[in-house]
């Protein structure tokens, strides 16, 4: 049955339009319906086309909160070594690293589906690990690989098969007996843009919208007092303290360069979610890394055009060091290392070098065709590339001048809370087969949702081009 699954796969690909030797193929059997949690089991198939055929047990789910809205879902995958799950295997998938945990994302928002892969490729080029020397083979951002994707014998369409950011990835030092290297994924406001410092509580694996990654081996290793304290530092610290220690607690070169690269990227959902916190080891600073990064250059977390290529993005950390005008400071370094950047890799040319080469890549191995085969509301607008050309040029235009300016006086552009608080609102609700179940228009920000049957809900309210999710359990 598989084999034949395997072999309908490739048939399809070459009625689309793709050769077999021109795009991997994933195909997916599961023995029931992929949810949100928890994972189902199946086996994953791996074809590169090139000679290479691996194929694992594995368990599913659809990954992703504010992605469950959409058709096309997104999926997280730990290899298994039977289908029991009791047991976790690595394997190396299309020349990535090895390992047992995957995702395949969608990109559904993704106009031209290259976005998130090109902006990791960019931040791999500007930015390195300082520990390097001692784990060579640790990445600061993820590698993703197009693939055909099949789903029980239904063809879904393109995906990027991608590496996890994780302890693994990022060659943190192991947990061993002691907490050494550690990792925090940042999920919204509160601390992770150091607006708010409530208690927090070790017998739990979230703190005020920040996730506990790493040290993973058992709850009894999870100590929040690390980051609650650094993030305490920053909101409450005098100046003078500020200024003189900050360095001492996070990578100064690292706070630089992420906030030079999120601002040219104008990544307006990367300042308190979509980044993770890192520790190299107990005696290392803090510094971040970027995740999911598709609601950049013009477009909003839909994949729709936003308003301005202006303002300076930031959050209370970056706020603060802002100001630090002396003159080995943050200002004078972040403009030197900005202006030393424009003439490698951050300018329009060279990013649209990186653009334009995996656009062809998919137009060469018919992607394009593929991906409107499976979902005929796609189709490519080549003219895209042009208008992101533009908008390049008007974003660099402006931090040119921006980023010279004098020290504390950049265009910080700060969301209107009123706006957000009272603007329009639409709440949606999906049940954890990513189903959606209810759609509430016109709501207020404290609307209540009656007559929903026991069970777990993923909550999205959209509100003045926001959006938060939250996860839900109603019990009757």
């Amino acid at each position: 049955m598989r084999k034949l699954i395997i072999l309908w796969a490739l048939f399809m690909g070459l009625v689309g339009g793709l050769t077999a030797q021109e795009m991997p193929t994933v195909t997916i059997v599961t023995d029931g319906p992929i949810v949100n949690t928890p994972a189902v089991h199946g086996t994953i198939t791996v074809d590169d086309h090139n000679g290479t055929v691996i194929q694992m047990h594995a368990g599913f789910k659809i990954r992703g909160t504010s992605s469950q809205q959409y058709d096309k879902k997104s999926y997280r995958v730990e290899l298994w070594t039977d289908e029991t799950g009791t047991e976790i295997a690595d394997t190396t998938f299309l020349g990535l690293r090895s390992d047992d945990d995957w995702n395949l994302e969608a990109m559904w928002a993704q106009p031209l589906r290259l976005r998130d892969k090109v902006a990791n490729e960019l931040w791999m080029e500007m930015y390195q690990l300082p520990y390097l020397e001692n784990e060579p083979t640790a990445l600061p951002g993820i590698r993703m690989e197009y693939v055909d994707l099949y789903v029980n014998e239904t063809f879904m369409g393109v995906y990027a098969l991608t590496e996890r950011m994780d302890r693994k990835q990022l060659g943190l030092r192991k947990y061993n007996g002691n907490i050494r290297g550690l990792l925090f994924k940042g999920n919204g406001n509160g601390a992770p843009t150091f607006d708010t410092l409530p208690g927090y509580d070790n017998s739990l694996d979230t703190w005020d919208n920040y996730e506990w990654v790493y040290p993973n081996e058992s709850d009894t290793v999870i100590d929040w007092s690390s980051l609650y304290n650094f993030t305490n530092f920053v909101m409450n610290a005098s100046d003078v303290a500020f200024y003189s220690q900050y360095s001492t607690m996070f990578d100064a070169d690292n706070a630089a360069d992420y906030f030079i690269f999120i601002n040219v990227l104008k990544a307006m959902d990367n300042m308190g979610r979509n980044l993770f916190v890192a520790r190299y080891k107990k005696t290392s600073t803090f510094f971040y890394a970027p995740w999911d990064l598709d609601a950049i250059w013009g477009l909003d977390t839909d994949g729709n055009p936003t308003a301005s290529a202006e303002g300076i993005l930031s959050n209370g950390f970056f706020d603060r060091l802002r100001d630090d005008c002396s003159e080995n400071g943050f200002s004078n370094k972040t403009r030197d290392r900005y202006n030393a950047l424009r003439e490698t890799v951050l300018n329009r040319e060279h990013i649209m070098d990186l653009v334009r080469e995996q656009y062809q890549a998919l137009v060469d191995c018919g992607a394009y065709d593929h991906e409107h085969e499976a979902w005929p509301e796609f189709t490519v607008d080549e003219s895209l590339l042009d208008v992101m050309s533009n908008w390049l040029d008007t974003r660099f235009a402006y931090l040119d001048v921006e980023l010279n300016a004098t020290c504390g006086t950049w265009d910080v552009e700060e969301v209107e809370e009123e706006q957000e608080l009272y603007g329009e609102t639409t709440i949606r609700v999906y049940d954890m087969m990513g189903r959606l179940v209810r759609v509430q228009n016109n709501a207020s920000t404290h609307s209540t949702i009656d007559g929903l049957p026991s069970g777990i809900y993923i909550i999205v309210t959209y509100t003045a081009g926001h959006q938060q999710v939250d996860r839900v359990f109603v019990n009757h």
